[in-house]
């Protein structure tokens, strides 16, 4: 499947509606990456659990500015979903959260959808007041090969 990556940019307020469509959306990303239907579900699931885990990490009196801000972009061999958000500077998922449940009983699902490997990769970062979480997962496409003259 060959295609020009696509980017696809939404802010969510804290509803279950509108984390019905980003599934919608998600699901789209993931089809277009070439992810196997069951990995398609897996990384929504995944993708669903990570902003319902973010939304009380922003705080009440931050008003419009409460939204998770989404971004899904798919390529020839991954698809990835950045959620952003002002608010506590703490990550949604990544290796200190992923870590800190290893061995006992985990409440956070999205944790546990990493160890069971409905993402492939969890980056976190904070910048000038932003948090930012990027779930990524390969389809197992092979990345297009470089060229060079040996």
């Amino acid at each position: 499947m060959i295609h020009s990556p696509s980017r696809i940019e939404v802010s969510l307020d804290d509803d279950p509606r509108l984390l019905a469509a980003l599934r919608t959306l998600v699901l789209h990303s993931a089809r277009r990456a070439g992810l196997r239907p069951s990995a398609q579900e897996d990384f929504a699931s995944a993708a669903l659990d990570a902003c319902r885990d973010t939304f009380p990490l922003i705080p009440a009196a931050a008003g419009a500015g409460g939204r998770l801000r989404v971004v899904l972009q798919d390529y020839h061999d991954r698809v990835e979903m950045t959620i952003e958000h002002s608010g506590e500077p703490l990550p949604t998922a990544g290796l200190d959260t992923f870590c800190a449940q290893a061995g006992r009983e985990s409440e956070s699902k999205l944790s546990g959808a990493l160890q069971v490997k409905k993402v492939d990769r969890v980056q976190y970062e904070t910048r000038d007041g932003v948090s930012r979480v990027i779930l990524i997962k390969y389809s197992g496409a092979r990345p297009l090969e470089s060229s060079s003259t040996a």
